[in-house]
């Protein structure tokens, strides 16, 4: 995603967007994905990188510590016109790369994804809809025991937070969650805040107490605030909310106001399983004040509800159930709450 200076975040989780604009310009484009980890890692299986020809890349496959060997990898790649599987760490041929950590991580390094693949793959995520992309078995593990490919890799859309508020939380929340690559949504009643979300170039919509206020567009791979202090508020909300396939659901307040709110929602009638997916007061650190430390303590729980939710992004493609080329295939993520 590009900054607001119009360059490419290097550290972005989200490369596709980056390879599109560059195959766009007939730059050629290798797609990096991390197939096996021996040891520790900070990111799982299935994390992507994406590098041109020109050695600018976008996504990161370790704690920065290879990157840059990735990429000039990557354009050997691109140059031989053939994938290839390489091993950093651990067991690799590379002596002189060394991963802090001990361990040892695989990749594989696609080249000559056509423009259209990654058109498709844009497309997609502009839908906010899943989808999946092919990765070659590129030589086969590099030890013995490792995942054998090709790989189907599940490709999923930004993640999403819509805050309905009034206040610094919402504003300071909605700001966190834009800075760590999510779509952002403020819906507010209150003008100061839906502007102080506009400097920030925050998407921010007016809402009322209307019964049935409408969030439009809560999917799977949502997270949905409510950060009232007059809870009435949430009387026309938190229904839609809970039909919705959000994959977190957090509310503000004290627990003696969640024991009313619980007591609202059963005269609704939902029942107790639709009515535990709401955390509530939100948030995973006891005792913060301020809005930043309110809107971070969110943010975490947010997070961790993200990775419980997501599932594995990469799977064994088998050979029977190849199609011939390329494909991609609209698919959920395994844990998600698909409705």
């Amino acid at each position: 995603m590009k900054d607001r200076q119009g360059r490419w975040d290097m550290f972005d989780d989200y490369v596709v967007d980056f390879a599109c604009d560059r195959a766009a310009r007939s730059i050629r484009t290798a797609i990096v994905t991390l197939v096996e980890i021996e040891g520790s890692s900070p990111l799982r299986v299935g994390a992507q990188m994406a590098v041109a020809e020109t050695g600018e890349w976008v996504g990161y496959l370790s704690g920065g510590c290879i990157e840059r060997a990735i990429a000039a990898e990557a354009c050997a790649a691109i140059r031989s016109g053939a994938p290839r599987r390489v091993r950093y760490g651990r067991g690799s041929p590379y002596m002189d790369i060394r991963l802090p950590c001990g361990g040892a991580i695989e990749l594989v390094i696609d080249v000559g994804i056509p423009a259209s693949e990654f058109q498709r793959i844009d497309a997609a995520f502009h839908r906010r809809m899943p989808c999946a992309m092919e990765i070659p078995d590129a030589g086969g593990p590099l030890v013995e025991g490792g995942r054998t490919g090709p790989f189907r890799r599940l490709c999923l859309p930004r993640r999403q937070l819509v805050v309905a508020g009034i206040g610094p939380v919402t504003v300071q929340l909605a700001r966190l969650a834009r800075s760590g690559g999510f779509d952002v949504i403020v819906a507010s009643s209150d003008e100061i805040t839906r502007e102080a979300a506009a400097v920030d170039e925050i998407e921010s919509r007016a809402i009322g107490r209307a019964a049935g206020e409408r969030l439009l567009g809560i999917d799977a791979r949502s997270a949905v605030v409510l950060a009232f202090h007059d809870h009435e508020w949430e009387t026309g909300l938190l229904p839609e909310i809970l039909r919705s396939d959000a994959f977190y659901i957090g509310a503000m307040g004290s627990r003696r106001t969640h024991a009313l709110r619980v007591m609202r929602l059963k005269a609704d009638g939902f029942d107790d399983a639709a009515i535990a997916r709401i955390r509530a007061p939100a948030g995973i650190l006891p005792g913060v004040r301020g809005a930043t430390g309110i809107a971070a303590s969110i943010y975490a729980e947010i997070l961790q509800g993200d990775a419980l939710a997501t599932g594995d992004l990469l799977m064994p493609l088998q050979p029977e159930r190849r199609s011939p080329g390329r494909s991609m295939t609209g698919i959920m993520p395994s844990g998600a709450n698909s409705g």
